[in-house]
């Protein structure tokens, strides 16, 4: 009985958890295998991409003017995720958490956009 009430305890943190990290999270790291986009010549070189729900993608920007990575809210985005100016070679990953389509943008160059479509 003792383990059975722990295993439903552990199930209800782990869904908990799991809200709270919301559909987008931020990682510090880029997880292995997780899928890549180069930012150069003003464009994100591969403006959709295709994942599983739990993987990550890493954004790199190869070029010396700097970019970012700019979830807004609205579709599959319910809070706004804005990730760090990148310079030269510089990367930010997020994980996504929830199937969806997560659109995004560059903030100081709105023209360059992407997608996210996570399975």
């Amino acid at each position: 009985m003792r383990a059975l009430a722990f295993a439903a305890a552990l199930a209800a943190f782990s869904a908990t958890a799991a809200l709270a990290a919301g559909a987008l999270e931020a990682v510090q790291e880029a997880p292995a295998g997780s899928t890549e986009i180069k930012i150069a010549k003003m464009k994100f070189e591969t403006p959709e991409v295709r994942i599983k729900s739990g993987s990550a993608v890493t954004w790199t920007n190869t070029e010396a003017l700097p970019h970012n990575v700019h979830f807004k809210p609205g579709g599959s985005v319910d809070k706004e995720l804005e990730g760090p100016m990148l310079r030269a070679n510089q990367t930010y990953s997020v994980k996504f958490n929830s199937p969806g389509t997560y659109d995004y943008i560059c903030t100081p160059h709105p023209f360059m956009k992407g997608k996210v479509v996570v399975e």
